[in-house]
């Protein structure tokens, strides 16, 4: 018998997977951002094992607690805008003028801040720290500050901007000569250690925005920009009041233990709390699945619950066992008064790790139930008990503090479970009422029943949208977004209750648009293309979420069959667009021989007369054999089957649904579009019984696909 080899088999699979993997986006990003937090932990436990060797435990203790506060500061001088900036950068028309407002709101923002701790409260801090008696020292602080706020900005633009590995750079090149310079300047044991911080820091917040720079758009910024800031920050409020309490306990703590114990011992503390942090990533991975399973709509909450309080306590009980038996020998790593004075601080803090474990997954419950209140209750409740036990029982030492933060994380977790029991978690806030099999697809789908969406709006939300402004919206633009009429109107409660609303009122103006003759199409002779942005939020990689004009979802409706193809893609760039646009092609499996636009960045647009189209566009369509036409404003030639399309997609595929990741959103369009073109539509056919004949008269898919088809990331996956 003749032996067959899978060698060759398995490698080809192997090196597929692979390529798969570097070349979707999310997944290639997600990997660098998990190498990048790996190797910049390995080259900090070296920084802080050799500062615990070379620097004496009081220059430990100082250097712990100005970083703490400094991290602290540069939370509440960042303002919340990292949020806006990761949300916003790759839209707005003028990216450069975004990163440089925020970076100027930041360094202004974090000097003032700076100076007032150092006048008002200098006097009162420990001398050790030096900020009322040295004015370098408050100098520092706040380059310190400034530089990791402004990091922060750096790095999300470099996520945002799809540019991980520029963040991977750069976080090594800082580590490394945070590492050299600290050896370098252990003759200067006050200063050394913050000096050789801030050197590593600078030098990455310098290669972040060489890297940024070349990414955003080259334009300058306008007199009078710092007005954007406003819109921004009042969108960001929630989550920055939030994000300055959950980080209040870790930063202040090692204040606290410096101010009762001295620099020595909060060096001590130092070491033992950041090796029982490392236990907190495990309930952090856990609880962020939770969340994105505990979003999905008719997902069983306490089921899911259930699972993630098995996975993390499976996970931690073992570490914690590990940490709490081999404290000593870990702690030698650093010398032995640190294995003397803090062992029993490290088995303790381990232990409260059993507590913490719970309200991640608490909080992760409140915020997928969008319980932003809660949320925010319950990290100033924390915040004020780790305050308050470790004030207390600190002046009794490092084990007693320890304690005191083990207690306060028990009674927070108490106190979690007492507010997920009676704040109704059984459903989302903002859950539409119109159940699942109720929105799909029907022979007569060209109406929205009037009781369902009653209902719907008025078990949604005590209040609704005003009418007349939404009606005088509707009767310019029957197809105007629904996040847009939100932004029009000042809209800040439920989307949900507004989009039962906007989509009510939308069908008596559509009506009256449809009255005007629609053309009839030959086979293969059209399609029309555009961008929907549905009124909704994706979760993303890292615990960030994509709002509606981060979800651009390419959308194609062949004129004569009204077959409709639609994808997610990352972006409206060249980069993203041309890709996606022949991946729906090739779904089609022919092309149109005229493909119609409205104005688009990527494609073209009308200007001074004259229709103007890309070069990558002319590329393009070239490669097919087809032609690109833009269209005026308000050609129904361009614009009346797509904006049909859209509002079919708003109306039947986005109640009842939620979304765990972009991926997912693809997987479930492409599912619904499946049933939604096998059904008959108004005209008296569907699609499916007309893109036949419409295939055999397009033209056929060239042999080798267009150049600009494999520009960027591979965002065709998933194509529906």
């Amino acid at each position: 018998m003749k032996r067959v080899s899978l060698a060759p088999s398995l490698r080809s699979r192997t090196t597929g997977v692979v390529r798969n993997l570097f070349g979707d986006a999310l997944y290639r990003g997600s990997l660098i951002l998990i190498t990048n937090t790996v190797a910049t932990a390995v080259i900090g436990f070296v920084f802080w094992s050799l500062a615990a060797h070379r620097y004496p435990a009081s220059a430990v203790g100082v250097f712990s607690s100005v970083i703490s506060g400094a991290g602290l500061l540069a939370v509440i001088a960042a303002l919340g805008l990292p949020n806006v900036i990761i949300r916003h950068i790759t839209n707005v028309q003028n990216a450069r003028e975004l990163i440089i407002v925020a970076v100027t709101a930041i360094a202004t923002v974090g000097t003032v801040l700076c100076l007032v701790i150092a006048l008002v409260l200098g006097p009162h801090l420990p001398a050790s720290l030096g900020l009322h008696q040295r004015g370098g020292m408050v100098l520092l602080v706040t380059v310190l500050v400034t530089l990791t706020a402004v990091g922060t900005i750096l790095d999300v633009g470099l996520i945002a901007t799809r540019s991980s590995h520029d963040v991977l750079i750069k976080n090594l090149a800082g580590s490394i000569v945070r590492v050299i310079a600290m050896l370098l300047l252990v003759s200067f044991p006050s200063w050394g250690l913050l000096i050789a911080y801030s050197l590593g820091l600078g030098l990455t917040v310098a290669l972040g925005g060489v890297f940024l720079n070349r990414q955003i758009k080259a334009k300058r910024a306008r007199f009078g920009a710092f007005r954007i800031l406003r819109s921004y920050l009042s969108i960001t409020s929630g989550n920055y009041v939030a994000t300055v309490m959950g980080i209040l306990p870790a930063s202040v703590v090692p204040l606290q233990v410096l101010v009762v114990l001295g620099a020595a011992e909060t060096g001590r503390f130092a070491i033992a709390f950041l090796i029982g942090g490392f236990l907190n990533v495990i309930p952090a991975t856990v609880a962020q699945v939770l969340f994105a399973e505990a979003s999905r709509e008719g997902a069983s909450l306490w089921r899911q619950l259930r699972k993630a309080v098995r996975g993390v306590y499976a996970l931690l009980l073992p570490a914690i066992v590990i940490v709490i038996a081999a404290a000593p020998l870990i702690l030698r790593l650093f010398g032995e008064a640190y294995a003397t004075a803090a062992t029993g601080c490290l088995r303790v803090l381990a232990l409260s790790a059993l507590f913490t474990g719970g309200t991640y997954l608490v909080d992760s419950l409140l915020i997928a139930r969008d319980r932003i209140a809660a949320y925010i209750f319950m990290n100033g409740a924390n915040a004020a008990l780790v305050l308050g036990f470790v004030g207390i029982l600190v002046p009794r030492g490092l084990t007693a503090a320890a304690t005191g933060w083990a207690l306060a994380q028990g009674l927070s977790l108490v106190l979690g479970i007492i507010v997920v029991a009676t704040t109704g978690l059984g459903r989302r806030r903002e859950s539409v009422a119109v159940p699942a099999a109720q929105v799909a697809l029907s022979p007569d789908h060209d109406r929205t029943p009037r009781s369902v969406a009653s209902s719907s709006s008025s078990s949604s939300s005590s209040s609704s949208p005003p009418d007349p402004q939404v009606r005088e919206l509707l009767a310019a633009w029957p197809m105007m977004p629904t996040t847009l009429i939100a932004e029009q109107i000042g809209w800040d409660q439920s989307m949900r209750v507004l989009l039962d609303r906007v989509t009510e009122l939308r069908m008596e103006y559509l009506d009256q648009a449809q009255q005007v003759s629609t053309p009839d199409y030959l086979p293969g002779e059209v399609a029309q293309c555009g961008f929907w942005f549905p009124p909704l939020e994706v979760p993303a990689a890292f615990g960030q979420t994509r709002s509606a004009l981060q979800l651009p979802i390419l959308t194609m409706v062949s004129g004569y069959s009204r077959w409709l193809s639609a994808i997610l893609i990352p972006t409206r760039k060249a980069d993203d667009l041309f890709p996606g646009w022949w991946a729906l092609l090739e779904r089609l499996g022919s092309v149109p021989r005229t493909l119609t636009w409205d104005s688009e960045v990527a494609i073209g647009r009308w200007q001074d007369g004259k229709e103007e189209i890309t070069a990558e566009c002319i590329e393009f369509c070239r490669s097919l054999g087809t032609r690109v036409i833009i269209g005026r404003p308000a050609d129904s030639g361009t614009r009346g089957l797509i904006e049909q399309s859209y509002d079919q997609m708003e109306r039947y595929f986005l109640p009842g649904r939620t979304f765990i990741s972009p991926v997912d959103f693809n997987a479930q369009l492409r599912d619904w579009l499946a049933i939604a073109n096998a059904r008959h539509q108004a005209a008296g056919y569907s699609p499916a019984e007309r893109i036949d004949a419409d295939r055999q008269a397009m033209l056929p898919l060239p042999p080798v696909p267009p150049v600009t088809a494999h520009r960027g990331s591979e965002s065709g996956q998933g194509a529906a």
